[in-house]
């Protein structure tokens, strides 16, 4: 009687061990699977981030650019208009 209950909890125990054994093996199968997934996906996840990047660097230049030839349109108009001399008012030489 002895060697029965000996021999079915041995059975029991590795039952048990098989069975996280086989659970760890399963897990591990698929995060190797996502894993090799989010490794082939990074390429193109790098493009497309460096892609975003350079878009928004070129609409940055081209908005400091418009800026400054804004601000120098307006400093050219004012600087003139500091050079000129004002004409006489309409009512000066009426009487």
């Amino acid at each position: 009687m002895l060697n029965s209950s000996v021999s079915l909890l041995t059975a029991v125990v590795t039952a048990i061990v098989v069975f996280f054994f086989t659970a760890a093996w399963v897990s591990m199968k698929g995060a190797r699977e996502g894993y090799r997934k989010a490794k082939a996906a990074v390429p193109s996840a790098r493009k497309s981030m460096w892609s975003a990047i350079g878009s928004l660097f070129k609409i940055a230049v081209l908005a400091a650019i418009l800026g400054l030839i804004l601000v120098a349109w307006q400093a050219k108009d004012l600087a003139d208009a500091a050079d000129e001399k004002p004409g006489p008012s309409p009512s000066v030489g009426r009487t």
